[in-house]
Order: C-alpha cells, then structure tokens, then sequence
C-alpha cells in the first residue's frame, strides 16, 4: 500500500498531540524542558544577536552611559550562559536516558500490542503493513513529529515577538514584511505539495531498492546468492531503480525550479534590496532614526521572513509523519476479534470436545475446517494426519484459540474455551509449532523461554528425553552456551534436527498436561524419530498428546490417528484398524513404507 492511498483516521493535531504525550508520560520533565528551551532559547537568540546589538549601537550613537548598556547587556550575557550551560548539561547527561526512556515507552506499547492482538491480524495485509511500519520506524517519526512541533511553535512565537518591535518602531515596515511574506507563502505551499508528490511517487521505488539493497547482506540470502544466478536480477532492479529515481528527480526539479526562483531571488531583490533602502532612506535622509534602529528593524524583519520560512519548510514533513503516526495509533487502537471474556475457573488437564466445527480464513470463500467434531479424551495420544492443506494445523489454531470457529463449538473439561481467561486457557497447553524458532539467546533461556531461574535438573532430564542430551555434553558453557552468532561471535549454530530436538526439550521442560505436536520429526533422523517415539509413549501414561505428522511411523505409537482432508475428517482409528480398512490412511502409510524398503 503506498503512503498516497493511506486515508488517515486522525486529522495532524490528533496525531502530534499522541506524539507530545508519548514523549510526557515517559520522561515529562526532559519534554517539559524541551518545549521551553525551543521556545526560550530561540528568543534569547533573537535578543543577543538583534535587540542587544541594535541597542548597543543606539548608546554609542547618543553618546549614553555606560549603565544604560549594562542594565540591557547583563540579563541577556546571563540568559545566554544559562542557556549554553543547561545545552550541555541536559544534553550530555540528562538526554541519553530520557531518550532511552521514551524510546522504551514507545517499543514496550507496541510489544505489548504485538503480543495480545490476534493472530488473524496476520492474515489482514494492510494491518500488517501498518504493523511492521510502526515497529520499525515508530519512534524515529514520533521524535521527529515532537522536535519540529517544538520548533514550529517557537517560530510564530519569536516572529510574533520580532513583529511586535518592527511595528512598534515602524508601521510601514509592516507592509514590506507582508509583501515579503506572502510571496515566500504562495512558493512555499506549492514547492510544498509538490515535493509531496515527489515523495508518494518515489517512495514505492525507494522500497524494492532499499530491498535489492538488503539481501546483499542479510545472512538468510547469502547461500542462494553463492549458488544461484539471483544476484544479477537483484543487481538489474537497484539500477533500474536509480534510474526511475534519477529520472523523476530531473522530472520534479523542472516543477520546482520556477518557485524556486519567484522564492529566493525575488525574497533576496525585496528584503536586501528594496526594503533595505527604505530603511537607509528612513534613517540617513529622513533622519527618523539612528543606525542602531535601522540594524534592530532589518534585523527583526529577517528574522521574521526566515521563520516563516523554516515553518513552512517543516509543515510538510509534520503532515508526512503525521500519516505515519496515524498508522501507529490504527495499529495500537486496533480491538481483537477474539474477545478474553470468560471468567471460569480452569484446571491443568480436561478433555477436549469439538463439536461440528467449522472455520473459514478471512477473506476466503472456502472453509478449511468443515464440520469436524472429535472427542479427546484426557491422557489420550491421537495424531491428525493428512495432506498438505487438509486443515491440521488450522485445527490446532482453533483449539489453541489462535482463531475463533467460524460455527459450532470447541470444549475443554466441559465448558466452551471461551468461558476461560484466554492467556489461562492457552497456558494449559505447551506446544511445538512447525516453524518453532531458536532465540539468539543462550540455551538455558531457550529452554524456559521466560525470565524463570532455570532448573538445572528439570533441563536435563528434558534435553535427554528430547535426545538432545549428547550434544548438550558438546557445548563449550552448558546452558549458558550462546545460541547462534548475532551477538556472539562464538555462538553456536544447530542443525535444523538438533534445533528441533532443542525445542521438544522446551515443551518437556514446561511439563504441562496437554502437548501438542506439530511436525515434531520434520528435521529428524530415523533414530531420532524412534527416540521421539519412545518419549511420545513415555509421556503418554499421564499426559494428552496431540501430534501433527506427515511421517505415519511417528502414528503407530499412538491412541487414535484422524486423517483429514478438504478439512473433514475421512478415517478415524487406531493404526492396525485403519491399515485393515485399507483407505487413504493405508494408501499413505504404503506409499511412506515403500522409501524404506
């Protein structure tokens, strides 16, 4: 979705007042302070280098005492070293940690988010756009939205205050100021709306060339890039898009070059020419004021000009990162379709019912799941098996309440899953997904997975039931061996076989009542899978085993097979009663038997 079809929900003040109160609720005394060192800083900048000077020059003119100097010069020499010393202070001492704090503030909002929305959210593509948007770039537009608002501000203030004295000492000046003001206006507004333009039009390609850019050196690329030809693709797209870019940059600079010229020639022929010899006229041949009054009008009157046009030179980008706030607060204000309603009690371990379940992936027509209904009961191991695309893993979304069913009723210990607490419910079950991943951590924490102290004699009995126990005794530092190499040059890297027997090691370690199984030997060896058989059964005595598997040897071991397919179930039984049905369980089962013969 490009920047130019985004409609935003919040007009730009909504979005830049969210942005000031981010930036107050967690650090509101560096804000504070912010706000009035833009504001007050700016204006002792306009005293010490305009009235101060014009001042000056006024008391040598008339020839004044030296008190009448001083009583001006000392304030604005005290103000001034304050206003170097705080810079300094705050800036090396004082900002880096409320920097810290606001930058935390904002990445713990959108974790938290991140962690409690639905996972169907995933599925939505303008959701997820605006999702990844504001985790990447959130606190970089929310900081920008907040110092130019701090500067823009200041702007009108110091040029209120810098007109206030311009028409104070002459009316007419006014005149020249407005004139000045509103071509610099008019040019700005339109250079403005077409840098904008330029932007929208830009932006897409910026993005699949900051993309041929990136898998030149991101690891996930490096052997497809060693073995293949797709670099010389990825190479013809980043020049193919220096070319638009340079292109629509000559195209765009034409559009801006007259506005540029009616802009800053004509500005520079009105201000430094015309109405500077106004000003020598007024003062040398008029005689209505000295060279001290000339110096602190000009002065004031370019500050003006100058002000309005930084403000008009950040009202742009206040209204680009106001779009991209916009996206922020969509993402963050955005309400769960599975609602955490239910206030049961819940226990450790139950049967599960499903009850004609039905569910249809959003924006699908056809359903995944259609009309499966099952009954497992507690410490029972069953294994759901199937093609690609029969609906297993979907199934286990559902009982997992990843998803909602679209009709009919899952239960567990009796009660519809959504009379519990959604995280409780989710809590009782400890699950192996197909695409588990191992966190650039050490293997202790990727065992707990949680800031628990690690129980060093639970852990190993969970790596040895997960065979995982002989590499362990490889491992440099035990459980606090780094895993993988993104921070640690020494980390080590595992097979895709021992990450997966890692990862059982983690559900093992959970001990809870239900397991579920997704793929559990996709990455293992014929012995390793009798291993994962053999702790299968173990578990079995007293826990409810679920199994998601392709490979029909792991099925053998277990209480009851479901084969699935088109999202029904189509054959249900045991292993033996299922081959002496002589269906698609035992075409399967066949056809996988055959390899190994």
């Amino acid at each position: 979705m490009l920047m130019k079809d985004y409609k935003p929900q919040h007009n730009t003040f909504s979005n830049l007042w969210f942005a000031f109160l981010c930036h107050f609720k967690a650090a509101p005394c560096y804000s504070v302070y912010l706000l009035l060192q833009s504001v007050l800083g700016d204006l002792i900048t306009l005293f010490e280098h305009v009235f101060l000077p014009a001042h000056i020059i006024s008391c040598v003119e008339r020839k004044a005492p030296i008190s009448e100097v001083l009583i001006f010069l000392f304030p604005i020499a005290s103000a001034v070293i304050l206003k170097v010393s705080l810079t300094h202070i705050v800036g090396n001492y004082i900002a880096p940690k409320s920097n810290m704090k606001i930058n935390k503030y904002i990445h713990l909002a959108l974790y938290e988010k991140a962690v409690s929305m639905d996972i169907a959210k995933y599925d939505d593509s303008k959701y997820y756009n605006d999702y990844v948007w504001a985790m990447e770039y959130s606190p970089w537009h929310l900081d920008q939205a907040v110092n130019q608002s701090r500067q823009f501000i200041s702007n009108i203030i110091v040029a209120l205050v810098s007109g206030s004295y311009v028409v104070s000492v002459d009316i007419k000046a006014l005149i020249a100021l407005l004139a000045v003001a509103a071509i610099n206006l008019t040019a700005n507004i339109i250079l403005n709306k077409i840098d904008m333009k330029q932007w929208e039009e830009l932006m897409p390609v910026w993005r699949k060339r900051n993309y041929s850019n990136r898998v030149f050196y991101l690891s996930y690329f490096v052997k497809d890039l060693r073995m293949g030809k797709m670099n010389e693709r990825l190479e013809k797209d980043f020049s193919e898009c220096r070319d638009v870019i340079n292109g629509t940059s000559d195209r765009y600079f034409k559009k801006f070059l007259p506005f540029e010229l009616l802009n800053y020639p004509l500005h520079d022929i009105v201000l430094k020419g015309v109405y500077l010899s106004y000003l020598f006229y007024q003062a040398f041949v008029k005689k209505l004021y000295g060279f001290g009054m000339l110096y602190g009008i000009y002065n004031a009157v370019r500050n003006i000009n100058d002000k309005i046009n930084n403000s008009m030179r950040i009202f742009p980008d206040l209204q680009w990162n106001s779009k991209n706030i916009d996206k922020i607060r969509v993402f963050l204000d955005a309400k769960n379709k599975i609602l955490d309603n239910g206030t049961s009690e819940i226990s450790n371990s139950g049967d599960i019912e499903l009850e004609n379940v039905h569910f249809t992936y959003p924006g699908n027509d056809t359903p995944t799941i259609n009309g499966i209904s099952m009954n497992i009961k507690q410490g029972e191991k069953i294994a759901l098996v199937g093609f690609n695309g029969a609906g297993k893993s979907t199934l286990i979304k559902l009982i997992l309440r990843l998803y909602d069913v679209s009709d009919g009723v899952i239960k567990f210990d009796g009660k519809p899953i959504d009379d519990y607490p959604l995280q409780k419910y989710r809590n009782v079950y400890s699950t192996l997904f197909q695409d588990f991943q191992t966190i650039a951590a050490t293997v202790g924490q990727n065992i707990t997975m949680d800031n628990s102290e690690l129980d060093a004699q639970k852990a190993h009995k969970s790596l040895e039931m997960a065979d995982f126990k002989q590499k362990f005794d490889t491992l440099p530092k035990g459980f606090e061996t780094q895993l993988t190499k993104e921070f640690d040059n020494d980390g080590v890297n595992l097979s895709g076989g021992e990450a997966q027997k890692l990862a059982l090691a983690r559900v093992l370690y959970a001990n809870k009542n239900i397991i579920i199984l997704d793929e559990p030997s996709s990455a293992l060896d014929p012995l390793a899978e009798y291993q994962l058989n053999k702790t299968v059964t173990e578990l079995a005595v007293e826990k409810t085993v679920i199994i998601i598997s392709h490979r029909l040897s792991t099925t053998r071991f277990v209480d009851k097979i479901y084969m699935l397919e088109n999202g029904r179930v189509v054959e249900s039984g045991n292993h033996d009663a299922l081959l002496k049905q002589n269906g698609k369980y035992a075409e399967m089962f066949k056809l996988q038997a055959e390899k190994y013969r």
